[in-house]
């Protein structure tokens, strides 16, 4: 599975959604409230590592 695949994965089981897909693909989460940008191209292990960090912040922000 690659990075980007693992991150599609995070996300959806995180509540997010994929709104829209041009040169990045807009992920969201009506229940929060709060959207995450996704890379297409060139998405590696630190990218990956961001997207879970942003996942686990804004769920911290929705609890707030």
């Amino acid at each position: 599975m690659t990075p980007h695949d693992k991150a599609v994965k995070a996300l959806k089981d995180g509540g997010y959604q994929l709104k829209r897909q041009r040169k990045h693909e807009l992920w969201y989460n009506p229940e929060l409230n709060r959207a995450i940008p996704l890379k297409t191209h060139d998405f590696d292990d630190d990218d990956l590592r961001y997207i879970l960090k942003e996942i686990k912040h804004n769920q911290t922000l929705g609890r707030a």
